[in-house]
């Protein structure tokens, strides 16, 4: 009779250790290029909000070339309204482009939506465009920017309208030293990204356009003709910072936000951020 011979099964510990370690060194190069990717996509899904925006003001051009000029801003037929519409087919045409809202980004802090900055856009009104109504106020609604729209209607009125929640933005009291000031955001979230809603955590102080500042990161919302010329009856959109050009005439680069994970926020695509500077 012969004997039964029984054999052991399992790993032994050097085995099960390896394994480990292996697991380790492929999480620890896995997990990063993940998460960038993820980062990466839900940019993507930012900058299509520009497309989409470009594409309602488009839509509206394709009904009326002169849409982009029915603003009660502009064509009131008083002196104020003549100098605005001027100041407006100017900005459209110019290489920076017209600046329709600021966006200021902090890493610790809620974002926050204004109709200007003296850091960024010192003097332009043109924010003031968007009214409560019509083609520039209907466009940023259907991109998704509705609150956006109420915000600058609101800081545009006057007074302390901005100064409270309404149905479609936050109105938040911060105060700085002995100045209280009123952050204003949309309820319905902006962006995905962790770049648009907290903006680069480090380094701030050494932004090339903002020297100074390490608290704050400021964006404009820009349009312009699409290469600067009105008679293409189109426009583009892009993110900048302060300073920066949507287009240069001369060698056709923007100087629109681009992120590490290299999505160029510019619908005239990655030449509209070939000239960026953080």
């Amino acid at each position: 009779m012969k004997e039964k011979i029984h054999l052991k099964h399992g790993f032994t510990m050097i085995e099960i250790m390896v394994v480990i370690v292996i697991l380790g060194v492929l999480a620890g190069v896995g997990a990063p290029r993940l998460l960038n990717y993820t980062e990466r996509v839900k940019e993507k899904a930012d900058m299509m909000k520009l497309y989409y925006l470009r594409d309602a003001l488009n839509r509206a051009l394709i009904e009326s070339e002169v849409a982009l000029y029915q603003s009660s801003f502009v064509s009131g037929g008083d002196s104020a309204a003549t100098a605005n519409l001027q100041k407006l087919k100017n900005a459209l045409k110019s290489e920076t482009g017209v600046d329709l809202f600021v966006y200021e980004l902090r890493p610790d802090f809620y974002t926050n939506i204004q109709e200007n900055h003296s850091t960024i856009n010192s003097g332009s009104e043109m924010s003031k465009i968007v009214g409560t109504s019509g083609v520039w106020y209907d466009a940023l609604r259907d991109a998704g920017f509705d609150g956006v729209a109420d915000i600058l209607a609101d800081r545009n009125k006057g007074g302390n309208n901005y100064k409270k929640d309404t149905d479609t933005y936050y109105s938040v009291e911060y105060k700085q030293g002995t100045a209280t000031y009123y952050r204003t955001y949309p309820k319905k979230q902006l962006f995905m990204s962790n770049l648009l809603n907290h903006g680069k955590g480090a380094g701030l102080d050494k932004i090339t356009k903002q020297k100074g500042n390490n608290t704050n990161y400021r964006l404009t919302l820009r349009v312009q003709w699409t290469g600067g010329n009105e008679s293409s009856h189109s426009v583009e959109v892009a993110l900048l910072p302060a300073q920066a050009k949507m287009r240069n005439n001369s060698n056709k680069k923007g100087g629109a936000l681009i992120s590490d994970n290299g999505v160029c926020f510019s619908t005239y695509g990655d030449i509209g951020c070939a000239a960026f500077e953080y």
